[in-house]
This record gives structure tokens, C-alpha cells and sequence, in this order.
């Protein structure tokens, strides 16, 4: 299971998408007042920005949309835990790049940053190959989804 587009896929590989979700900038409003504003990414590279290591493909995404738009992304904090990265804007050490499924609902110190330019949407995926066994309880979990 990965979230897609992924680089580190091959094209030998089958795809099955799980889910659909967006990426979102979330911010406590308390230091960071951009509640009910556009902000451009070029505006919120300005700001410190939270989002997860280099290695994974959520990073790999929000680069790309920087460079899209001949922008340099420099992370003020990388980690590999999204719910870290709320956590940390909670109290308002950044601004943190998570999926929208991530955010707990009703959360009264969060809100989601409203951008101008449009995030695709990404998916979360089970990629197998066909070519290599695959176990009987994997086929079980792959027929849940």
C-alpha cells in the first residue's frame, strides 16, 4: 500500500486504487492569522514549513508542485509521522503538509490553509506484480480493500 503518483513504482507493477484524498497546509490560526485567505505557495514559503522526510512520496509530491511553479521548498521540519507533523502545528511551530484524512474532525486549534494555486488529488494504492508469487493472506487483505 503507497499513495500515488509514486516514483518508485515500475510499470511491471498493478495498480488498484483505495482512496482518494488531498494534500492541505494546516495552521493554528493563533500564530499563524491566514484563516479565510488565499495564500499562494510562493506567500507560504515564507513561513515554516512542516511536512514529512525526503524520502517519502507525500514529500516527493510537494516538491513537485514547488518547482511547478519555479519555487525552492525548504522544510523548516521533516519527520515521518503525519500525526507529529499535526501536532506540531497545534502549537504552532509551522505550518504542516498532511493528507486532508489525517486532520481530526472537529479540531478546534486547526484549520486548513486555502491556497491559490490547485493540488491535484492523490490516491492511496495496493500495488502487486502479477509475475511474483503472492501469499494467500495477502490475496485475502488485497480482496478487503
Amino acid at each position: 500500500i503507497t499513495n500515488y503518483p509514486n516514483s518508485g513504482l515500475s510499470n511491471s507493477q498493478n495498480v488498484r486504487v483505495i482512496n482518494e484524498f488531498h494534500d492541505v497546509f494546516v495552521a493554528n490560526q493563533e500564530y499563524f492569522p491566514l484563516k479565510g485567505e488565499a495564500v499562494s505557495l510562493q506567500k507560504l514559503q515564507t513561513y515554516p514549513i512542516l511536512m514529512l522526510d525526503r524520502k517519502s512520496t507525500t514529500s516527493e509530491f510537494l516538491h513537485h508542485m514547488f518547482q511547478r511553479e519555479q519555487l525552492d521548498l525548504v522544510p523548516e521540519i521533516e519527520l515521518s509521522s503525519n500525526d507529529l507533523l499535526i501536532d506540531l502545528a497545534r502549537i504552532g511551530l509551522g505550518i504542516a503538509f498532511v493528507p486532508d484524512f489525517c486532520i481530526p474532525e472537529n479540531d478546534k486549534d486547526l484549520f486548513i490553509v486555502r491556497l491559490t494555486e490547485k493540488m491535484p488529488a492523490r490516491q492511496m494504492i495496493v500495488a502487486y506484480n502479477e509475475s511474483l508469487p503472492v501469499s494467500q493472506a495477502s490475496k485475502q487483505f488485497m480482496d478487503m480493500m
